[in-house]
């Protein structure tokens, strides 16, 4: 059973971890960079749990993990915009990833719901998040949950009858 629960100090190394797996996975997959190429500074930076921004990102309310069995499996970084393409107070995803051992089995789905269903308590309008077109399962992902893709690197979903 997989629990979501909003980020906390605890969880740091345990979701740079993941989230420097998941970015180190597409860049060698997708864009065929080697990881072990790129400058070491440039690698802390990378992520929304980086040093200087994973207390942004647990500061807003709206950043999650997945557990289970005591077990970081997955991460959402988001926060609140107040104003995006003519929509006030939008969600905006930053980076979500989920550990290989868990994906396909609604983890990612899990936290995409969590985020908007908070997000909209808030008062937010919609969810916006940036996917790269190739990773396909981020696609699916986003189609899953009810985004409006475009072919751009944009997905929206629109929060006014999401529940």
């Amino acid at each position: 059973m997989v629990d979501i629960r909003k980020v906390k100090d605890d969880d740091k190394s345990h979701v740079r971890t993941l989230e420097l797996f998941c970015i180190r996975e597409y860049l060698e997959s997708s864009l065929q960079k080697k990881w072990d190429d790129l400058p070491s500074e440039l690698i802390e930076q990378l992520g929304a749990s980086a040093k200087d921004s994973f207390e942004f990102y647990r500061d807003t309310g709206l950043s999650y993990v997945a557990v289970e069995k005591g077990q970081v499996v997955g991460f959402l970084f988001s926060q609140i915009i107040e104003h995006v393409n003519n929509i006030d107070k939008v969600l905006w995803i930053d980076n979500v990833g989920v550990h290989p051992d868990h994906r396909r089995k609604g983890v990612g789905l899990k936290l995409l719901r969590r985020a908007s269903i908070d997000a909209k308590k808030k008062g937010a309008k919609a969810v916006q998040s940036v996917l790269m077109p190739d990773s396909k399962n981020a696609v699916m992902l986003h189609k899953k949950a009810g985004f409006f893709l475009d072919g751009r690197k944009f997905a929206f979903l629109d929060l006014e009858n999401f529940e």
